[in-house]
């Protein structure tokens, strides 16, 4: 490695000279990327974002490569895990600038055995930096190894058994939301039969309504899950607040019901604020 870092301190002058020349390359590459706008939105955003770019670009070229380093790589990992940015991005992103160095290289060394070594050397510096990102895009509960063969399969098969829960709660939904569409269409057929009055089915249809919509989301937040992402909680305080409000809609029809009408608008309004935290706390 000290051979390597020799190698990329010596171009250490020439990439510095190149630092802008590097910041619009990349800028081209990256500003074709889906959702570019979405993760680089305004001016100061993509200001900071090139200073720091700028940075790291010189790092490569440092030439010393120590815990310090290591640990300022890892920042910029988990700063990329935690807006979501998709690691892919960061690879394609890397191969671009490990080709737009070997390009530098190639025109500015004519000595093939140098030239060589210099590109291996790069290669080498952005290797690591990929390896040390895209970590921390790994939950760390993933890196857990067992230490005998009976905890290993107890493993397993917790594993394999939560993973057989979260398909029984997906297929539950399923079924209970067919459940809330047979009690849509009992509700039209009471209205339609004479059996309780248009106010009524009204109030009942929106709640029904409302509890599709709330099973939709724990639903959606549940596939989600199955495919690797956190599951959020708030989605249970949306069903929860849901049940609320269709209980306070069919309460509204019954004046001797004005008290526990009141007590479930405290609880909502208790678990908005719960719900509007939690989605706060989840963007930040």
């Amino acid at each position: 490695m000290d051979n390597d870092a020799s190698n990329l301190l010596h171009l250490n002058n020439l990439m510095k000279s190149g630092t802008n020349d590097f910041i619009v390359h990349v800028y081209s590459f990256i500003s074709n990327l889906e959702d570019f706008s979405k993760f680089l939105p305004d001016e100061e955003i993509r200001d900071k974002h090139q200073e720091e770019l700028k940075q790291w670009f010189m790092g490569l070229f440092s030439g010393t490569y120590n815990n310090v380093y290591f640990r300022k790589l890892k920042r910029i990992g988990k700063a990329h895990a935690d807006i979501k940015l998709p690691s892919h991005y960061v690879s394609a992103t890397m191969n671009y600038i490990r080709n737009y160095l070997h390009d530098i290289i190639l025109e500015n060394f004519q000595i093939s055995d140098k030239r060589d070594e210099l590109i291996a050397s790069v290669n080498k510096i952005i290797d690591m930096n990929l390896d040390i990102i895209i970590s921390s895009y790994i939950d760390e509960g993933k890196l857990y190894v067992a230490s005998t063969k009976l905890e290993t399969k107890i493993i397993k098969f917790t594993s394999k058994f939560a993973y057989a829960l979260d398909l029984t709660l997906v297929i539950s939904l399923i079924v209970a939301t067919l459940m809330v569409f047979l009690l849509f269409a009992f509700e039209v057929y009471r209205f339609a039969s004479g059996g309780i009055p248009f106010e009524t089915t009204v109030v009942d249809i929106l709640g029904v309504m409302l509890i599709v919509w709330a099973i939709r989301e724990l639903l959606e937040e549940e596939v989600k899950k199955l495919r690797g992402h956190k599951f959020a909680l708030s989605a249970f305080i949306g069903l929860a607040m849901a049940a609320l409000l269709r209980k306070i809609l069919i309460f509204s029809l019954i004046p001797e019901k004005s008290e526990e009408v009141a007590i479930l608008g405290f609880l909502i309004l208790v678990l908005g604020i719960v719900y509007w935290l939690m989605n706060k706390s989840e963007k930040s």
